[in-house]
């Protein structure tokens, strides 16, 4: 029966309802209805995944995708993202009941006469072409020796131009120019009728109800609360909606992503960049991604942004700063920006944790220099060092990055807060350099640095502090063992005690193999012992003995790898030789892959360099021991110390305490072990020790 002739005829649209065909009521009185089978009926998702009568510019552009032969799966799971996952029935349904909602429409369209036109070009249908006789069927009506071949085929042509007209074709438009029609008219009313998501507008208007019902419980009632709820919860929020995946949290994010500019509140991009286009390969991000985030490479902008990424201001590059010295210079640099990058090319011989300090430190610099004190690098006095520390006991909070992200981030930030003394320190010691380096290139006439004064000895002596009571280590014991047997835990005890009773530094422990092991002599004669022998920070040479019990939980973590390995999970590194190997290594070579990096900001998204041997990254280190840190905080044994803030370096620490008294006090032993340039820096632990002004006080006799 038409649409015109059916119940629904002359109904307003806004009064339109979605009805479940297969879901009607029984009639008062009549027997129940048996229990149905399992599944829906064909049909019923459509109806019930029905956003209601108002037609939406999403389904009117899944209407003009379906005209131009995509399929209505495909189609329903582009454009109706919110209403839930179709199947190619349940599309179909949902299109047949769409096209009847935009027919009502147009009856109903305030303009009649418009909505009729548009109505008669949706309903169009190309005429069938008639069915053209052959020249031999055309041929048989006629007595074999009435005409000649060219006189039969004459008067074939002459019939067929008088019964089909032109060329022997029907009358009417054809088949792609009511194509063409149609698109048009569904383009027509995407622009009059569809209606666009509102900021105010419900959820339950738009959203499948489901959903909407799981909002509402957090208080979530219209579609820009829903955006500023999943911005404010994160990339986990759909984990507060039970029942809702992350298939189906990543089709309501990408609708929602569709409509945002009509809503009036933006995804953040993270999330979007996380939860949305995660999945897509990177040459498909690049043509999903907003144009600034999928830029390979972003332009230049001025504020506080990575250095590379910087736009100096043409009034700061500092050709003519207070102290330059406008004479030929060693750098061959004519501004500050050459002097900062050609300052940066002298530090190749250096190691890479050491080049990256620097370049961090004069990062700040130049960012506090050009954006915050609008004065060039070449300008800077004595008293603009001065203040340049103080702000960075006290950055402002734009200044202060809340989440790890890549540089590449618009929430990258130089700081993530406040800087401690030592670290205030180190990056001065950073920019004095720098500075002394210009000076004597003759880059500049005078060094306004060289009077800046730290106070490095107050800071070491705080730090040497944070080490592990016994009490600490007798917690740490009882929680490692309370741990679960596996992999994990033996690979943790071996990092925990090559910590511990080597005192390596963390950067040193992953880099250590199994060829940095050789036995030790002891009065020229060949001992039980082995050491460790490398060159630690500064490229001096060091050798370790290691404890019995250090070097069998290290030959334990290697047995796991062997097992690993023969597992598949390190296939990888099966051929390698022993002494090749990490004595700290990863336990998946998944962790190990390289990444040529992907668009996004987050800390997945950033390349990485193929780990060729399997060891452990001092990073990966670092996170393995503060989530155990974690753990032994709950341990009732803890006492007063604060393993939240415990790090690699306190076994260091520790280990340093430790040596000394079990050394009594030989500073040199200790400063071997350690590797310290200057005894002074070992002795600070002496200072720090309390026994003997313990014993010492303690000694004193009371006067009354």
């Amino acid at each position: 029966m038409p649409l015109s002739d059916g119940p629904l005829a002359g109904q307003p649209i806004d009064r339109l309802q979605v009805v479940d065909i297969e879901e009607d009521p029984a009639p008062q009185g009549a027997p129940a209805r048996p229990a149905r089978r399992r599944g829906r009926p064909p049909g019923s998702k459509a109806a019930i995944a029905s956003a209601g009568s108002r037609i939406s510019a999403s389904e009117t552009s899944f209407m003009r995708a379906v005209l131009q032969g995509v399929d209505e799966k495909l189609a329903a799971n582009r454009y109706l993202l919110h209403l839930g996952s179709m199947d190619r029935r349940a599309a179909a349904a949902y299109r047949d009941l769409l096209e009847r909602r935009i027919h009502l429409a147009l009856q109903n369209f305030p303009d009649r006469a418009q909505g009729a036109r548009i109505l008669a070009q949706l309903l169009a249908q190309p005429q069938p072409t008639p069915e053209l006789p052959t020249l031999e069927e055309f041929a048989q009506g006629f007595a074999e020796d009435m005409f000649s071949e060219k006189e039969l085929i004459a008067l074939y042509r002459e019939q067929l131009d008088d019964r089909f007209g032109d060329k022997g074709q029907s009358a009417g438009p054809t088949a792609a120019e009511i194509l063409r029609g149609k698109l048009e008219a569904i383009h027509w009313v995407q622009a009059h009728v569809a209606q666009h998501p509102q900021p105010t507008d419900p959820t339950a208007l738009w959203l499948d109800a489901a959903i909407a019902a799981k909002l509402r419980v957090h208080g979530v009632l219209s579609l820009s609360d829903a955006i500023q709820w999943i911005n404010l919860q994160g990339r986990r929020w759909h984990a507060q909606l039970p029942g809702v995946g992350r298939t189906r949290a990543q089709r309501l994010l990408l609708w929602l992503s569709d409509h945002q500019e009509a809503i009036g509140v933006r995804i953040h991009h993270r999330i979007a960049q996380e939860m949305i286009y995660a999945d897509f390969a990177p040459a498909a991000q690049a043509t999903l991604l907003p144009a600034k985030l999928g830029s390979a490479a972003p332009a230049e902008i001025f504020g506080v942004v990575p250095l590379d990424a910087l736009a100096w201001p043409l009034e700061l590059l500092g050709d003519d700063g207070l102290f330059r010295s406008h004479r030929p210079n060693t750098l061959k640099a004519h501004t500050d920006r050459e002097a900062v990058q050609a300052w940066f090319a002298t530090l190749s011989e250096k190691s890479a944790a050491t080049q990256d300090s620097y370049r961090r430190a004069i990062e700040r610099l130049v960012l506090w220099a050009l954006v915050e004190r609008r004065t060039m690098l070449s300008s800077l006095a004595t008293e603009d060092f001065i203040a340049f520390k103080a702000f960075l006991r006290a950055p402002p909070a734009h200044w202060c990055q809340k989440a790890p992200v890549t540089k590449g981030s618009e929430d990258w930030r130089p700081l993530r807060g406040p800087l401690a003394d030592l670290s205030i320190q180190q990056t001065m010691s950073a920019i004095a350099t720098m500075y002394r380096d210009w000076h004597a290139s003759g880059y500049l006439d005078a060094n306004a640095v060289a009077s800046v004064r730290g106070s490095k000895r107050r800071d070491m002596q705080m730090d040497v502090m944070r080490s592990f009571s016994n009490e600490a280590l007798q917690a740490i014991r009882t929680t490692l063992q309370d741990m679960p047997d596996g992999p994990p835990k033996r690979r943790l005890r071996a990092a925990i005690l090559l910590l511990q009773t080597a005192g390596l530094r963390r950067a040193e422990a992953v880099n250590m193999t199994w060829g940095h092991i050789e036995r030790v002599r002891l009065d020229n004669m060949e001992s039980d012992i082995w050491a460790l022998r490398f060159a630690g920070k500064g490229k001096r040479e060091r050798m370790v003995p290691l404890k019995p019990e250090t070097l069998q939980a290290l030959e334990v973590h290697y047995q796991d790898r062997l097992a690993l390995i023969e597992s598949g999970a390190l296939a990888s590194y099966a051929d390698m030789a022993k002494k090749d190997c990490p004595l700290l290594g990863v336990l998946d070579e998944r962790l190990a892959q390289g990444n040529a990096g992907t668009l996004g900001d987050l800390a997945s998204n950033a390349r990485r360099e193929t780990n060729a041997t399997g060891a452990l990254s001092a990073a990966r280190l670092h996170g393995v021991l503060k989530n155990f840190f974690r753990q032994v905080q709950q341990q009732p044994g803890a006492g007063d110390t604060d393993f939240l803030k415990a790090s690699a370096h306190w076994l260091r620490h520790t280990f340093a305490h430790q040596s000394l008294r079990s050394s009594g006090k030989d500073l040199a032993v200790v400063q071997q072990l350690l590797g310290h340039a200057d005894i002074s820096t070992t002795g600070i632990y002496v200072k720090a020790d309390m026994a003997s002004r313990v014993a010492a006080v303690l000694g004193v006799e009371a006067a009354v």
